[in-house]
């Protein structure tokens, strides 16, 4: 089940992670949620958005995938405040043929071009900077999220932010870390957060729509159309193969349970998880 809510133009959230749509074409508004297949849905709609569309982070996921960049992107390169990254991005290209360091460095010369409307970093602004910089944008477009059960996403953030490291480290570590019981920056950056913070203002939702991850298809099909993006490509078909993470249960015992639902009291508050 989705959530609706009537349009509230003056209410604003808080700070979080976010991969940033908005869309001219389809007057829409995407908010990335963190670890709720949000790379997925972005490289779902690329192909459809139209040339003067933005999209603020994770641009190098879309070059990953053979997108090419549109307008907007190509023309927030040339920006002054992007510049100086521009510059890097032709040398790692023309002269290194370094195509994965040029696709990384697309993405933050895009970002750089918002970097001082939209705080010190755009991917991680809050819903009030994007109201001010794009107030037409916010008060008049449907915006929409989607969110995931806390105790599922927990397990997911976990298998991210732990990837690759030489030391071993617990699940109830890493939620004790989240949660600010141990400083582990390694794993857990200083003011890392669940997302509730990005859609919300007052802690009520401020967004048009919100779908959830444990119904992705049914309702990323609904927001397309009731928009008029004629998508019919299936989000989950790459998920599949990802890592088996069994019974969630068997992640948790009591102390972790409260732990996620003092790190997600929003949602599990809200969203009755």
């Amino acid at each position: 089940m989705a959530f609706l809510f009537p349009h509230c133009p003056n209410l604003v959230g808080t700070a979080l992670e976010v991969v940033l749509i908005i869309s001219h074409k389809y007057k829409c508004i995407f908010i990335h949620c963190r670890k709720v297949a949000g790379s997925s849905i972005k490289n779902t709609l690329w192909p459809y958005l139209g040339d003067k569309d933005i999209v603020i982070g994770s641009l190098d996921e879309i070059l990953n995938n053979g997108h090419a960049l549109n307008g907007q992107a190509k023309r927030a390169l040339c920006h002054p405040r992007a510049l100086n990254v521009t510059r890097k991005v032709l040398f790692e290209k023309i002269l290194h043929g370094n195509t994965h360091r040029y696709r990384n460095l697309v993405n933050t010369a895009v970002k750089a071009k918002y970097k001082k409307t939209l705080f010190r970093n755009p991917v991680h602004s809050p819903a009030e900077a994007v109201r001010r910089y794009f107030p037409y944008e916010w008060n008049n477009y449907y915006k929409f999220c989607f969110v995931r059960n806390p105790f599922d996403q927990a397990l997911s953030e976990y298998f991210y932010q732990t990837r690759g490291l030489e030391r071993d480290v617990s699940f109830s570590h890493f939620l004790k870390a989240m949660l600010g019981e141990v400083d582990d920056p390694e794993i857990v950056p200083h003011g890392f957060k669940s997302n509730w913070s990005l859609f919300t203002h007052n802690d009520e939702p401020i967004v048009d729509y919100i779908g959830k991850y444990e119904n992705l298809e049914e309702d990323f099909g609904f927001v397309c159309q009731h928009l008029g993006i004629p998508c019919q490509e299936r989000l989950m078909k790459e998920k599949k193969a990802q890592k088996d993470k069994g019974e969630i249960s068997s992640w948790y015992d009591e102390d972790d349970i409260q732990r996620v639902r003092s790190i997600y009291a929003g949602e599990v508050r809200f969203f009755g998880y």
